[in-house]
């Protein structure tokens, strides 16, 4: 009999790899390269940083974790990029990433299959409409991010992502 953990593994999985990654495709990035706008796009890698680590915190919180997004002012609810705004430093930014990490894969190992068939906080354009279609599309999103990090890494000359 398959039990919520079991269900959800290979998405507890996929969390685990991005925690490593994110960290991974940031390494070594400068100040400067991170705030630097790439060819018109509109948001440079600090924002997409904050972005992601805004929403890993705000999937705890619906999760029931009792933590604190640090920038709420910049990246709360989906805030986009402002561009009159010095956002923080890397490291600021993903102070605590391994922390949150830690607490997040436990909460998410924890989640009986009546938590994950719960009504989703938001909807996602996902058909499973349910906490477990959400946690999936969140995951889904921190992919999507890497990804985004990455090409921009690239872009500024700096060695692919590493899978190790």
């Amino acid at each position: 009999m398959e039990t919520a953990t079991t269900t959800l593994q290979p998405v507890i999985e996929a969390f685990r790899m991005q925690t490593r990654l994110f960290l991974n495709v940031i390494s070594d990035i400068t100040e400067e390269h991170a705030k630097a706008h790439f060819g018109g796009s509109p948001n440079h890698i600090a924002w997409i940083t904050g972005h992601l680590v805004s929403t890993r915190y705000m999937l705890s919180m619906v999760l029931g974790l009792t933590v604190r997004e640090p920038y709420p002012e910049l990246f709360e609810t989906g805030k986009g990029i402002q561009d009159d705004t010095d956002y923080p430093s890397m490291n600021k930014l993903t102070a605590g990433w391994d922390d949150l990490a830690e607490k997040l894969i436990d909460r998410l190992e924890s989640l009986t299959e009546d938590e994950l068939l719960a009504d989703p906080p938001i909807q996602t354009p996902i058909a499973d409409n349910t906490l477990r279609g959400f946690i999936t599309f969140i995951c889904h999103h921190e992919a999507y991010h890497i990804g985004q990090l990455s090409i921009l890494k690239r872009h500024f000359g700096y060695e692919p992502l590493s899978y190790s």
